[in-house]
C-alpha cells in the first residue's frame, strides 16, 4: 500500500492531493479532446500516404503513457505527480516501431500468400 492514503498526513497534503486530482481529472477531459483530432489525422495521414505518420505516432504513444500516469496518480496507485510537474513523458519508440513492423509484415504475407494461392488456381 503507498502512503498516499495516510492518516497520519496533515489535512492540508491530503486537501492538496485532493485538488490536484481534480486538476488531472480536468486534463483528462482535455485529453479527451484531443484524441480524436489525432486519431482523425492519422486516419486521413494513412489514408492519403499509405502509413502511418511516425511523428504522430511518437506524439500519440507519449499522449497515451501521459494518461496512463495521470489515471495511476489519481487512483493512488503512484505518488509522483504527472506533467506539468515532473517531465513529459516518453514515448516507448521501440513498442510503436515494432508494432508498425509486425503490420507491415503481415500485410506483406498475406499479399504472398494470395498471390501463391491464385498461382496454384491458374
Amino acid at each position: 500500500m503507498t502512503t498516499l492514503i495516510n492518516k497520519d498526513k496533515p489535512i492540508r497534503e491530503r486537501i492538496l492531493f485532493a485538488l490536484l486530482v481534480l486538476f488531472f481529472i480536468f486534463i483528462v477531459q482535455v485529453l479527451a479532446t484531443i484524441l480524436p483530432l489525432v486519431a482523425l489525422f492519422q486516419f486521413f495521414s494513412t489514408l492519403i500516404t499509405g502509413r502511418a505518420n511516425d511523428k504522430l505516432l511518437t506524439f500519440s504513444g507519449s499522449l497515451a503513457e501521459y494518461f496512463k500516469k495521470i489515471t495511476r496518480f489519481v487512483s493512488y496507485i503512484e505518488e509522483q505527480k504527472p506533467w506539468p510537474f515532473s517531465p513529459w513523458p516518453d514515448a516507448n519508440i521501440t513498442d510503436i516501431e515494432e508494432s508498425v513492423v509486425s503490420e507491415q509484415e503481415a500485410d506483406l504475407g498475406s499479399d504472398t500468400e494470395e498471390d501463391e494461392t491464385k498461382k496454384d488456381n491458374g
